[in-house]
């Protein structure tokens, strides 16, 4: 429907390409972020969904984080604020493999 183009636009800027990332380094990222509303239930939150997120290979894509993030904002568990936060911290990162 409607959301689904909406959100189908946003989510397609995310690139499919999946990257290795360890739990430590989800955990690096998200504190990293250093998102004052984000409390330490939620980064264990975040942290968790995205590392439970992963395939068998540890591996997962920016627009799987995405899904993920976006998911937890979408049910309350983080606000629009964490969202964008986590989003940057994660591009950021996903960037550096891009070259």
């Amino acid at each position: 429907g409607f959301f689904d183009s909406l959100f189908g636009s946003v989510a397609d800027n995310y690139s499919n390409l999946e990257y290795p990332l360890t739990e430590e380094k989800i955990k690096q990222l998200v504190t990293q972020a250093r998102i004052s509303s984000l409390t330490a239930g939620e980064e264990n939150l975040v942290e968790r969904a995205i590392a439970d997120r992963r395939r068998g290979d540890g591996k997962i894509s920016l627009r799987q984080i995405y899904e993920v993030v976006r998911s937890l904002k979408y049910n309350h568990k983080i606000s629009e604020a964490d969202f964008r936060g986590l989003m940057k911290i994660f591009n950021e990162y996903f960037r550096r493999f891009g070259k």
